[in-house]
């Protein structure tokens, strides 16, 4: 007797037929090994091989979600994968990043880092924090900010005495006399300019996060090249923002003087504001009322003392230059209505990323 559809007998003269591992198949009765079982149809995790007409499971770095798909696709930029077979990636905390799509390690994920000890120089036990703890449950006696910056305060929920520290930092003992002279209870993480850039990266802050381009070549030491003024490092930059539109770097490659880097475009303060809009840097030029900015430049016409820095210069988009009002305004050119209020939103999880490509 033949064996059907989905089963296999490999010995000669045998009475018994061996299934198919799941999922797979035979295409016609009285299969003679298991080399005949095949996949009907490539499960989720898997893709049709397109040479072999197998289906080949999904590598670290990569994912499918439906069956029968024709390639594997690379997690996109802020997620990850260690896991063969997967139906998604895994998301990067959320004010992490990675370099590029296809990332397998958690540690692919760039963004603060701060880690805190019950015991002095880094010692006892140990905790590393990413994003926010609104409740430390013990007295760190030691911390060090290994990347980004961190708002911490001494109780918790963010109340009470509250502090900025910042890469690079480490205090062995906290005392009244050190830098940060409290053992947190609550700190949230924040994205400072090491992490991604504004407009076109001329504020970015050069850092150890990205030192080569988008096609992976090897950034040279600026030094070596006509902006040494960037100083002694291989990082990405924009020391020439007329020219060029984003952060990149001259590279190693004889055939390629120059190339962007993959320096993720900040969304936080750009394309939304935070606090009361002091590190508003977008380009919304038209207020809550409907009228168009002034040129912070320009005293017409409205003469005022808001000239340069903070965020102000050549342009008339929304700021909050004096830290003084509840969100990003500006001059209007209506002669009649001296200043009001811009509203690009307030940033929230729920409605803005941190970064986007």
């Amino acid at each position: 007797m033949s064996c059907p559809r989905g089963t296999y007998q490999d010995k000669q003269g045998g009475n018994t037929c061996i299934s198919c591992p799941d999922g797979k198949t035979t295409k016609a009765e009285g299969a003679t090994g298991l080399e005949k079982c095949y996949w009907e149809q490539c499960p989720i995790g898997y893709h049709r091989n397109s040479l072999t007409n197998d289906c080949d499971e999904c590598p670290q770095g990569t994912f499918t979600d439906t069956v029968e798909s024709p390639e594997c696709q690379p997690c996109a930029m802020g997620y990850f994968n260690p896991i063969r077979r997967q139906r998604k990636c895994l998301q990067c905390p959320s004010k992490h990043w990675t370099r590029t799509t296809g990332s397998i390690h958690p540690t692919d994920c760039i963004g603060p880092i701060l880690t805190m000890c019950d015991g002095v120089n880094m010692t006892g036990n140990c905790q590393t924090y990413q994003d926010i703890e609104l409740s430390v449950t013990y007295t760190a006696q030691s911390l060090e900010v290994k990347a980004g910056k961190f708002k911490v305060c001494s109780g918790k929920n963010m109340y009470l005495r509250c502090a900025v520290i910042t890469y690079p930092l480490r205090i062995d003992e906290i005392s009244a006399q050190t830098e940060l002279s409290f053992s947190p209870l609550s700190l949230e993480s924040d994205i400072d300019d090491s992490f991604c850039y504004e407009n076109r990266g001329e504020e970015y802050v050069p850092s150890r996060f990205y030192n080569s381009t988008v096609n992976g070549n090897g950034c040279k030491n600026w030094m070596e090249t006509q902006h040494p003024e960037v100083g002694d490092n291989t990082y990405c930059a924009n020391p020439d923002p007329k020219q060029r539109s984003e952060p990149w770097c001259y590279t190693h490659d004889p055939e390629v003087e120059w190339e962007y880097c993959s320096v993720p475009k900040c969304v936080w303060d750009f394309e939304c504001y935070t606090g009361n809009g002091y590190e508003y840097r977008g380009t919304l030029a038209r207020t809550e009322q409907g009228y168009t900015c002034q040129n912070w430049q320009s005293d017409w016409p409205h003469p005022h003392g808001y000239h340069h820095g903070n965020g102000v210069g050549d342009h008339n988009y929304g700021r909050n230059p004096g830290n003084n009002e509840r969100a990003p305004w500006c001059f209007t050119t209506n002669l009649f209505k001296r200043w009001d209020y811009v509203n690009p939103g307030r940033c929230s999880r729920d409605k803005f990323p941190f970064y986007k490509d």
